[in-house]
């Protein structure tokens, strides 16, 4: 689904049945990649050790990182605009959703007005997170490992996620 379509159903909502008790979401907001960016797997020629001295498809993603690092784990989960998630942020870790399609209960017809659940995809500690900044619709986030993902967001609703 659409998150326009879901009539910008509010996203506290929908992703509090994934905090822990006592843990308190500070923000939530969609984020895609640009569509015809998918994720790839690594080819031979990404193997060699001559790598290094020309731009990787990561890099041209909007990732940067080891193969281990949490950019990379975290992009590993995003998709293009056609299917968003949404990228929450609590007091205690940032957490990476998906609409639906998490079990076969998924697929059968909604009652008018109900939303698809939202699937817990990836998460990580939020002191792993170092810092958030937004430029131009583009959210980047960097990481303890030295990592960083540039994903798309909605400009008008990145800056709660950003205060946090």
């Amino acid at each position: 689904m659409n998150p326009a379509a879901e009539g910008d159903a509010p996203l506290p909502a929908r992703v509090a049945e994934h905090l822990q008790p006592g843990e308190g979401l500070v923000a939530a907001i969609w984020v895609s990649r640009p569509a015809g960016v998918e994720a790839l797997r690594m080819s031979r020629s990404e193997m060699s050790p001559w790598r290094l001295r020309r731009a990787t498809p990561e890099s041209r993603r909007g990732v940067n990182g080891r193969p281990s690092s949490h950019a990379v784990a975290l992009d590993e989960h995003v998709r293009t605009v056609n299917d968003p998630r949404v990228l929450a942020l609590t007091d205690r870790r940032l957490l990476l959703l998906s609409q639906g399609l998490g079990s076969w209960r998924d697929l059968l017809p909604r009652p008018a007005g109900t939303l698809s659940p939202l699937r817990l995809r990836w998460e990580s500690p939020r002191t792993d997170l170092t810092k958030a900044t937004e430029e131009s619709g583009h959210l980047r986030l960097d990481f303890t490992d030295g990592s960083y993902l540039i994903l798309l967001t909605p400009s008008a609703h990145v800056q709660p996620f950003l205060d946090g």
